[in-house]
């Protein structure tokens, strides 16, 4: 029960939710640092939420971040994540994602793949 909505939160920040604690943020990093079992799983989670997207949405995002229209939902879970886990993104990145008025220049560096 606990690694399920240990699963859900990951899953909630890769899709870009803010709603986590620093401390939650901080272990959910460690977690995916450590464990290759749990980024594969996160990383299906992301893959199948990002495909989901409108066709539109997944091309204006594939423009930003700089990939292939067509491998857009792969590359862009594997950056965020890796992002995560590296601490390249971090809790207060996570938290400037929903504001328009944050600086968001690291993040999108980091998904650009730079």
């Amino acid at each position: 029960m606990i690694r399920k909505v240990f699963l859900l939160g990951l899953s909630a920040i890769v899709a870009g939710c803010t709603t986590m604690s620093q401390g939650g943020y901080k272990t959910a990093q460690t977690a995916l640092a450590g464990s290759p079992s749990l980024k594969r799983e996160i990383m299906a989670s992301c893959v199948k939420d990002e495909n989901a997207r409108s066709a539109k949405d997944k091309a204006e995002m594939a423009a930003v971040f700089n990939i292939n229209p067509a491998n857009y939902a792969q590359t862009f879970c594997k950056r965020m994540i890796n992002g995560m886990a590296s601490n390249r993104i971090t809790y207060q990145d996570y938290r400037n994602i929903d504001s328009a008025t944050a600086d968001n220049s690291k993040l999108i560096r980091v998904l650009q793949g730079r």
